[in-house]
């Protein structure tokens, strides 16, 4: 009964944040998520202003005009890939226009916006910022600083939308190079009374997830990773080859850390899927029932390919680079790849890093490496 009354609460909870937010902000979500091109969005109550909801969107236009369309090696594509490439830039180019006219519409009623356009000979560059909101005890938002240098401007305005646009400087040299770039970034407070007064609880929330892999079947193994002061994650990071740096790197005032990753494998997409859905439904129940824990969430859960999505993440509420005691925080990543689905789980106190070289590595102690020997069932 508690657990049905606690995610009652949290949807309650999410319930109240989209219908605090802009309603055009919420459809322009939602054709987005509709369409594939943005999987989900964040909320985060880290900062003393309140539960922020985040979410960015980067894509690339093309021409996508009736010619026939080669690779980059020259080859014609068939009927078939022809008709997923021209799909695929269709969807973005529907939701360039489908972008620039929300904003338009956004900014008849923003409490400050900048809109910057230049086209000339093909080349073409569009910026828009907008405020839809100032703070209640500061009327008008921070004044706008001019976007050469990619400042928003808004400060920390309760509702801030943010558009770029350029062309590609090197022009088209191949049919299937991007004609420009372009980015979208929404940034906005959806409930002023969430926000984080303690430190996330890892420990409790890590008792409450850890039945959940209790079958044997899971394939897992552990690394440690811990170094004391002498050692800097940034200067190794940009000093050894890519397989053996970080694919994440965090450092904190005290230039220490101590991390304990968790790497489980699974072979099922399914069973992946709905091993994962029960993890973060345990972390929604939690969070439901602790909202004053500092904590960063995805509003949905998925395995993307190349880079692991951080799911999760629970720390200190206090501030990273004036906290000059230990902290520990926790995360919880997934990634997939030819060989199978995997559900990272890292608790670790001040500096977090995660080894490029995460699938084998078994220890990492000042920088030094040692490695597990696997067999084939286990890449």
């Amino acid at each position: 009964m508690k657990r049905i009354i606690s995610l009652t609460i949290l949807a309650a909870m999410q319930l109240v944040c989209i219908a605090q937010e802009n309603p055009k902000l919420e459809s322009l979500y939602a054709y987005l998520k509709a369409k594939g091109l943005v999987k989900y969005y964040t909320l985060s109550n880290k900062n003393q202003e309140g539960l922020r909801k985040r979410y960015d969107f980067n894509f690339g236009l093309h021409d996508d005009g009736p010619a026939p369309i080669k690779d980059f090696m020259g080859r014609l594509l068939d009927a078939k890939e022809d008709s997923a490439v021209r799909a695929e830039w269709r969807s973005y180019r529907e939701a360039f226009h489908v972008i620039r006219r929300t904003l338009s519409e956004l900014t008849e009623d923003a409490a400050e916006s900048y809109s910057y356009e230049y086209h000339q000979n093909g080349h073409d560059t569009i910026i828009t910022t907008i405020a839809l909101k100032p703070y209640e005890n500061e009327p008008i938002p921070k004044k706008f600083e001019y976007p050469e240098n990619d400042n928003y401007g808004t400060g920390k305005t309760p509702e801030m939308v943010y558009f770029r646009y350029t062309d590609s400087d090197g022009g088209l040299k191949w049919r299937m190079d991007r004609i420009g770039v372009g980015e979208l970034r929404v940034n906005t407070i959806v409930d002023t009374t969430l926000y984080a007064t303690k430190d996330f609880d890892v420990d409790a929330l890590h008792k409450i997830i850890q039945p959940l892999f209790k079958d044997k079947s899971i394939k897992r193994h552990e690394i440690h990773c811990v170094h004391d002061s002498t050692f800097d994650v940034y200067t190794i990071d940009n000093s050894t080859p890519f397989i053996e740096g970080f694919m994440r790197a965090e450092q904190s005032v005290r230039r220490q850390g101590d991390n304990r990753l968790t790497v489980y494998k699974f072979t099922s997409e399914e069973k992946a899927k709905l091993k994962l859905h029960q993890v973060m439904e345990c972390v929604r129940q939690y969070i439901a029932d602790h909202p004053r824990e500092a904590y960063t969430i995805f509003s949905d859960e998925y395995f993307p390919p190349l880079n692991p999505a951080r799911m999760f993440r629970g720390e200190s509420c206090r501030n990273m680079y004036e906290i000059d005691e230990p902290r520990k925080s926790m995360t919880i990543d997934a990634i997939m790849d030819e060989n199978g689905f995997y559900i990272l789980i890292n608790i670790w106190d001040d500096d977090e890093y995660l080894p490029m070289n995460w699938k084998h590595m078994k220890e990492m102690v000042n920088g030094k490496k040692t490695y597990f020997k696997f067999d084939e069932s286990w890449p």
